[in-house]
């Protein structure tokens, strides 16, 4: 039995898109009524049901709150449609995927905290941070066995890492 593999589930994937031009503001303002620009913020954010766009004048879309790629597009599809000019994505890439699970059987939460890539200050943070590779993906880990990995960039490494964790954990001695 795999301790992580079983209950996968996405969380949020942050995309980032680069468009064919540049934005004017006024025109996002005349055009999307609901949309903020906080004064502590470059850019401007565009809520949807769906996820949230960051908005940069440069040109640039940052997408987050989504669980796929598909509603990521969509979103930015849908505001390149609706700007009043013919503009739109010319790159893409993801940012970071954030993953949750929950670790399946026992497990020794002390021995975690023995492992060499792991950080833990409760008086800050409840969970351990533990650092398997030189990427930058981190796992915190709860004691309920709830697990979050963060710091992915390719829906492919999850199920890598996944297996990375199953092999540190129940198959090596820690």
């Amino acid at each position: 039995m795999k301790y992580l593999q079983e209950n996968v589930s996405i969380a949020n994937i942050v995309t980032s898109y680069t468009l064919n031009s540049k934005l004017d503001r006024n025109l996002i303002k005349e055009n999307f009524k609901f949309i903020k620009y906080p004064k502590s913020f470059s850019g401007g954010i565009l809520k949807y049901c769906e996820g949230c766009l960051l908005i940069f004048d440069s040109g640039k879309i940052n997408v987050t709150g989504v669980q796929n790629i598909v509603t990521s597009m969509l979103l930015v599809d849908r505001f390149c449609s609706k700007y009043p000019s013919n503009i739109s994505y010319s790159t893409f890439k993801i940012v970071n995927i954030t993953v949750c699970a929950k670790i399946i059987g026992d497990f020794d939460y002390e021995a975690l905290l023995r492992h060499p890539g792991s950080s833990y200050e409760p008086e800050l943070f409840p969970g351990i941070h533990l650092k398997l590779d030189e990427s930058k993906v981190i796992f915190i880990i709860f004691r309920s066995g709830k697990v979050i990995i963060t710091g992915l960039k390719e829906l492919s490494s999850i199920w890598h890492y996944c297996d990375e964790f199953d092999y540190n954990i129940r198959l090596k001695s820690i």
